[in-house]
């Protein structure tokens, strides 16, 4: 499958059985043809149809056959001999001509692309006739049974001459029967994949089909520089470029319709979150150790009690301390839990309540505005695809009646007067929607749910004030449990309390200890649970825009490592051919130079060209023009033969302003491979009728083009077969 399929399936989506099925029609498609892929393939036919100066004309060109393959179509300059090259340009490769036409030598500078060449190339009678309809024709031949019958045609607006379509409709001729058409662009049919395996791919084109007068400026150009050229249309280069430009292109356009992602932040935010609850986990487990702790010193507390009270410590004293003691302990318990509520509240909400009440305030505003402009835009999504449907009903209105018709330019006033009435509509939005979403980082749902936020700051305030009421009153009853069981301990009037007595100080101390600790822990884990609940959520809500655009995300993974590809492969090519242009193009300047000391032309990979001597020597010619053209013509010939395809030559002015020398050598090169169709488009001054009788046994058919004024500055060109210049035929 060529580049151009390629980028094609895989810019539409296809799937791979798709892709799959695609290429195997196309491999049987060419079964036929390949079969016998080393004979020459010829033209038998070209018709025009309102093209340029030919209001219609028909070539038919015979086989080559024995040593007959010349075909001279011979024409005074403006006749409309190029136009029969551009002809063919334009019907095999269509939009893609006008590149190739370039490089092929043709003038198309006057001509701001496709459409402009088209229009200018309609012909004036049948504009002035009122038709509206263009058509070139090309009858390729593998055999005299088998072809392929090309026919495009181009649709025009009669008022104005502007292009509007084209088509291509491609025949297989089977026995000198045509098969079923085929049009280019449907049911899976190119052409451009036709030619590529059938005829003349477009990127080797300009080295069949040139105008030789402008070979002079390829001759012109330094040669490194042509021979780069050269190389980039054989290893078709301009397509790879071409495959390049546009995945660059896909890729903007894929990029602009995706959310921007970054994956860094995103991996970044997965690490924190993945050490803070790792760092929570390890906090939960040492607070729960410390209150397993906590209770076995509690426990060992009791213990003391127990033994101080039977070893006589003071009976009801004891026990009155142990129930003061138990009480504080209730109390300090409620303390705790007054402490942890507290902190929870102030971890949440403790950076708005030091915020200035203004700022606040302006904060709620602007998201009021926000969640007032993410409405508007909703509506007006919603109304904007009635607007079509609605200026379709106004134009198209039938009552009532205007007369007289209105002009294109009020047809045009009116839609621009629709269009600016309906943006009124919309814009500008109603005072109460901000001028920019300033919290992007807020999915809409979330701006509501800040503005409950909000609204619940004032509730937290009167609550965090009960709490601390509450913990005064706590603290207040601990602090005067401890007075009482201060006075209620009694001494030990005997010493044998003292140890115990001494041990339950101890572990009440580690009791307090323990205690701090645990509220050091739990205030930890409340604020990193708020922490890591932050960032929980905001991992969650990037990944989930990340997961959203990974298929296409990978799509433009793809993209970028097929032109990363294609950066590769480009200067990997040359090599690869170097050698074989080397070879061809020694022949070829053999066969066509005035000068025998010519050993070898040696091409590097940068493109520099030497031309060695029979000792191996680099020769240092004076370049004349005609040598020039004959080195640009030897290039030409080298690469079209590297190419392996075996195609008919085309060439307009194929002499130029040789010498007779120079002349007949190229026109012996061309008629040594009797196998190859060569039609020349010639001026009377390049193959006159001397140079004529010289090759006539090798001339297959004759035509000449002759012109006549219709009128209104235009020419008509008609075609006379089995004729030539000097009346030779």
């Amino acid at each position: 499958m060529s580049l151009r399929t390629w980028w094609r399936y895989s810019e539409s989506g296809s799937t791979k059985n798709e892709r799959l099925v695609s290429t195997r029609a196309l491999r049987k498609f060419s079964a036929v043809w390949n079969k016998n892929r080393g004979r020459a393939l010829w033209i038998s036919k070209i018709e025009l149809t309102n093209f340029k100066s030919y209001r219609h004309a028909e070539f038919g060109f015979p086989e080559p056959e024995g040593e007959q393959n010349i075909v001279l179509i011979g024409g005074i300059n403006g006749y409309g001999k190029t136009s029969v090259l551009e002809a063919l340009y334009l019907c095999l490769y269509g939009k893609d001509a006008i590149v190739h036409l370039a490089r092929a030598g043709l003038k198309t500078d006057g001509f701001k692309g496709y459409p402009s060449f088209l229009e200018g190339a309609f012909n004036g009678e049948a504009r002035r006739a009122s038709e509206d309809v263009m058509s070139v024709r090309v009858v390729v031949q593998k055999t005299k049974t088998k072809g392929i019958d090309i026919l495009r045609r181009w649709y025009f607006r009669t008022s104005t001459g502007a292009w509007l379509e084209d088509e291509a409709v491609v025949r297989e001729v089977t026995r000198g029967v045509p098969g079923l058409p085929k049009t280019d662009g449907k049911a899976g049919f190119l052409l451009s994949d036709m030619l590529d395996d059938r005829f003349v791919p477009a990127h080797v084109a300009p080295f069949f089909f040139f105008d030789g007068e402008e070979v002079k400026k390829l001759a012109d150009q330094n040669r490194v520089e042509q021979v780069k050229q050269g190389l980039e249309g054989l290893l078709g280069v301009m397509l790879l470029r071409n495959l390049a430009e546009r995945l660059k292109g896909f890729e903007a356009t894929k990029r602009s319709g995706i959310a921007n992602v970054d994956d860094q932040n995103i991996d970044r935010m997965l690490e924190t979150l993945t050490a803070d609850e790792a760092k929570l986990e390890a906090l939960k487990a040492d607070a729960e150790q410390s209150r397993q702790r906590l209770e076995e010193l509690r426990a060992e507390r009791s213990s003391f009690f127990e033994r101080i009270t039977a070893a006589g410590g003071g009976g009801g004293d004891i026990a009155t301390v142990k129930d003061l003691v138990e009480e504080r302990e209730q109390l300090r318990g409620a303390q705790r839990e007054v402490q942890k509520a507290l902190e929870r509240i102030l971890a949440d909400k403790l950076p708005f309540h030091l915020m200035p009440k203004s700022l606040l305030q302006d904060f709620r505003t602007q998201l009021q505005r926000e969640v007032a402009l993410t409405e508007w835009h909703a509506e007006c999504r919603a109304l904007q695809p009635k607007r079509a449907k609605f200026e379709n009903a106004f134009l198209g209105a039938s009552t009532p009646e205007i007369s007289p018709n209105l002009t294109d330019a009020q047809v045009a006033a009116i839609k621009g007067r629709i269009e600016t009435a309906w943006a009124s509509l919309f814009h500008p939005p109603p005072s109460n929607c901000a001028d920019e979403i300033t919290h992007s980082y807020l999915h809409e749902s979330l701006r509501e749910r800040a503005l409950s936020f909000l609204d619940s700051i004032d509730v937290g305030q009167q609550e965090v004030l009960e709490l601390l009421g509450e913990q005064r009153d706590l603290t207040a009853r601990i602090e005067e449990l401890n007075r009482k069981i201060s006075r209620v301990e009694g001494i030990d009037r005997d010493g044998t309390l003292a140890d115990l007595k001494k041990n339950l100080n101890r572990v009440s101390k580690e009791i307090d200890d323990m205690e701090a600790h645990i509220r050091d822990d739990d205030r930890e884990v409340i604020g990193l649970e708020v922490t890591v609940n932050n960032t929980r959520s905001r991992y969650q809500q990037e990944a989930k825009r990340r997961d959203e655009t990974s298929p296409v995300r990978q799509l433009l993974s793809r993209s970028e490592r097929v032109r990363a590809v294609v950066d590769e492969v480009i200067p990997a090519l040359f090599p690869l051919k170097i050698k074989a242009l080397s070879d061809a193009m020694t022949r070829v300047y053999k066969q066509l130079a005035h000068k025998t000391q010519v050993s070898r032309i040696v091409i590097d990979d940068d493109g520099t060209t030497h031309v060695l001597s029979k000792t191996n020597k680099e020769i240092s010619f004076d370049r004349s023009a005609g040598e020039n053209q004959i080195f640009a013509t030897a290039l030409i010939a080298g690469l079209a033969e590297v190419s392996k395809v075996k195609a008919p030559l085309v060439v307009d002015t194929p002499l130029g302003r040789l010498d007779s020398k120079h002349r007949q050598n190229i026109l012996d090169f061309w008629i040594g491979n009797t196998s190859r169709q060569v039609i020349l488009l010639s001026q009377d001054e390049e193959i006159d009728v001397d140079l004529y009788k010289r090759i006539k046994k090798h001339v297959s058919a004759t035509f000449l083009l002759t012109h006549e004024d219709v009128g209104d500055g235009m020419g008509r060109t008609t075609v006379i077969p089995n004729k030539y210049f000097g009346g030779a035929a």
